[in-house]
């Protein structure tokens, strides 16, 4: 680097995440780490992450001596914070962040998925443990951003004070005390424009009564168009076979909620049945139902999902 580079990058905070289906061994983590580096033509990354943790990943991670290394990392100044990213159940959730001292997670948060993964409930159990956690998701894919149903409109037309859907979304989460900040993807100079402005006049607890009651209607309007009613609960997991139930049902109520058949069938495809843990992979064994409490006919409604989202490819 020249030295004007050099002042950018102090200016500049890098975040960047361990791939952590790459890592068996210790050595795995030295040459990813380093790799990253050189790529990024930087001798240090000021936040790093174990990239979308679950308990395989977890378990290979902690096997492979992963956070002594990372702490060795620390040290020497190669990386400045690290932390974790998130993708399982609340149970493994609270497991992570009891297991150590962590500095930040990240997890997917936004006014409809309380209750997905760590969840509401995940966020409060970070807060007390003085972890600080930032939303992925915030805007559920863009979905929460794009112009929304008529019935969507309607409910927040009644609103005192109008905000573009984004706005809405965005609020939300930064509206809650123990959100650090939230991470939305943007593709146009405008949604940067947006979001900024929104993020200038972000306050937590800011919202009244009335505009808090407006979510709860919008809630309920999606929560009319899944076609599953899983709560994510995980109660159905682990499947003797792998397949990854809630996540499957998660995909086929989005997909059906926002009419976003196309991508939440690529994202079905590419992260769940390329994996090995897809609805095809179902035995019907049955040991998964009588665990449901909301009583789901989990076999009938797997083929159904799989169908519906295979189609949509």
């Amino acid at each position: 680097m020249g030295p004007r580079e050099i002042h950018r990058r102090d200016r500049v905070k890098i975040a960047t995440k361990l791939p952590s289906w790459m890592v068996q061994a210790e050595a795995d983590v030295e040459r990813l780490l380093d790799e990253q580096l050189k790529k990024l033509d930087t001798d240090h990354i000021d936040f790093y992450l174990l990239h979308a943790l679950n308990e395989e990943w977890w378990s290979n991670l902690k096997r492979a001596g992963a956070l002594k290394i990372l702490e060795r990392a620390q040290a020497d100044g190669r990386i400045r914070h690290f932390g974790f990213s998130f993708h399982d159940s609340l149970r493994v959730f609270k497991e992570i962040i009891d297991s150590y001292d962590w500095e930040f997670c990240q997890i997917q948060y936004n006014f409809l998925d309380e209750g997905f993964q760590a969840g509401a409930e995940g966020l409060e159990y970070a807060a007390t443990r003085q972890v600080g956690v930032i939303a992925m998701e915030p805007l559920r894919g863009g979905t929460l951003a794009v112009p929304q149903p008529a019935k969507i409109q309607q409910i927040w037309a009644r609103a005192a004070r109008q905000r573009p859907p984004a706005d809405w979304a965005l609020r939300w989460v930064w509206n809650h005390p123990a959100m650090i900040t939230a991470l939305s993807g943007m593709n146009a100079e405008s949604q940067l424009a947006e979001n900024l402005a929104a993020a200038d006049l972000a306050e937590t607890d800011g919202f009244s009564a009335e505009e808090l009651d407006l979510f709860q209607e919008v809630r309920n309007y999606y929560a009319s168009r899944m076609v599953v009613p899983c709560t994510t609960c995980g109660y159905c997991s682990p499947c003797p076979k792998g397949v990854a139930i809630p996540i499957t049902f998660s995909a086929y109520n989005t997909g059906s909620m926002f009419d976003t058949w196309k991508s939440a069938a690529w994202s079905y495809d590419t992260f769940t049945v390329k994996a090995g843990h897809g609805a095809d992979q179902c035995t019907q064994c049955g040991a998964c139902e009588p665990q449901c409490p909301q009583g789901i006919p989990i076999i009938e409604k797997l083929k159904e999902a799989h169908r519906a989202l295979a189609q949509a490819l």
